[in-house]
């Protein structure tokens, strides 16, 4: 096996970690419950794919960053006993972490495109005559749309399962790969919106620039993508984001993500034991300690 070739075995093998382990299968019966209660609750399905994706737009900035969470926190923690059993695949440090990470992204798209899948179905046979044309917009409701949601969602947990990986790659234990995994899910759900409405706020962000800066964040970004390539096409909204701007940055974030991960795995074990302790011993335990005396006060 030559040390490229290698990455398929590394990927299958993630794979069919995700696929043996049963609570991923009710995490996406879970999600397809909750996605069935808000279509019912908002009338998403019988408005057709447009509507039933704007619907789960919201929701899904949260679920799918926890689904993430959920699969890469431990895909390279300290305590992982997996761990050692990679490294011993003959494959670089770029085709191990690439073939960890396309296992586990491809683990993610059954869990969240499944469940979706069966919404773009359950459109297709419930759906009345509007969800071909709107009534009101005068737009194009097509199952295109829906599948194009279906893929930037995708993408979109392709971003934060990344950045999960590199966060949690940097501690020693997977108490702490989980404190720093949740640290990436707050940054991720609210972090970048909210600096962006306290750039707004103090004038440092001007309308011309608004558009970049939302691209910057990932569920931001993802937001806009969805809102200008699916929402928008039906409808006539005006522009959400800047496309190339979000696209660029999801990826800048992915790529960066991947390369922190194949640094930190390349590096000695002294080296990289150092940083973590660091890390850990300096940054997440006196927060997990603060917030543990926290909960005894009260």
């Amino acid at each position: 096996m030559s040390r490229l070739d290698g990455f398929g075995p590394v990927a299958w093998r993630e794979l069919s970690t995700v696929a043996r382990t049963r609570s991923y299968l009710f995490l996406s019966a879970g999600l397809l419950a909750v996605f069935a209660g808000i279509l019912r609750a908002g009338g998403g399905i019988g408005g057709g794919y447009v509507p039933a994706a704007v619907d789960l737009l919201l929701p899904l900035e949260l679920l799918v960053p926890l689904v993430a969470v959920a699969l890469g926190y431990r895909a390279f923690s300290g305590d992982n006993d997996d761990r050692s059993v990679l490294r011993t695949y003959p494959v670089s440090n770029a085709s191990l972490v690439s073939g960890v990470f396309a296992g586990r992204l491809v683990g993610l798209a059954g869990i969240v495109g499944g469940p979706l899948a069966v919404v773009g179905v359950a459109v297709s046979l419930v759906g009345g005559p509007e969800s071909r044309v709107f009534a009101v917009h005068r737009g194009i409701d097509s199952p295109v749309l829906f599948v194009r949601f279906i893929a930037l969602t995708i993408c979109f947990g392709a971003v934060v399962l990344a950045m999960t990986m590199a966060a949690a790659v940097v501690v020693r234990t997977g108490r702490a790969a989980l404190a720093a995994a949740l640290a990436i899910l707050v940054a991720v759900v609210a972090g970048g919106d909210l600096l962006v409405l306290a750039g707004v706020t103090a004038d440092s962000i001007g309308d011309e620039f608004l558009e970049t800066a939302l691209a910057v964040s990932p569920n931001a970004a993802y937001r806009g993508l969805v809102l200008e390539t699916v929402v928008g096409v039906a409808t006539d909204t005006g522009r959400a984001i800047d496309v190339t701007a979000a696209i660029a940055g999801l990826f800048a974030w992915t790529a960066s993500s991947l390369a922190v991960i194949v640094i930190f795995v390349g590096r000695s074990e002294s080296v990289l034991s150092g940083i973590r302790r660091v890390v850990t011993d300096h940054v997440l335990e006196p927060a997990l300690r603060s917030y543990e005396d926290a909960r005894r006060d009260r």
